[in-house]
């Protein structure tokens, strides 16, 4: 289940958090929710400068995507860099 909250960004990883029991399964879903939301914003401030900043946007947003549902499905926790613990916490424990 933990892989299968990248599918969707943002909205599987919105169902993974909400209706997961164990706390991998939530912290995926939290990390999958906030990659769904700095994809586009990243794409976005790429448009800004221009297009080969967005198509670098886009190629690396994809590639970053990819690889965690990979690593999620091959059953390790890849984390975001910076936040990546504090997700882990939130996830452990939803009341935090």
């Amino acid at each position: 289940m933990a892989g299968l909250a990248y599918l969707f960004l943002p909205i599987s990883g919105a169902l993974a958090y909400f209706n997961g029991k164990r706390p991998r399964t939530r912290f995926h879903g939290l990390q999958a929710v906030l990659l769904g939301v700095l994809w586009p914003a990243a794409l976005y401030a790429g448009s800004a400068i221009g297009p080969g900043a967005t198509f670098g946007a886009a190629v690396a947003g994809a590639v970053i995507w990819l690889a965690f549902m990979l690593i999620a499905l091959g059953g390790k926790d890849p984390r975001l860099p910076l936040i990546g613990k504090t997700l882990q916490r939130w996830a452990a424990d939803p009341s935090a």
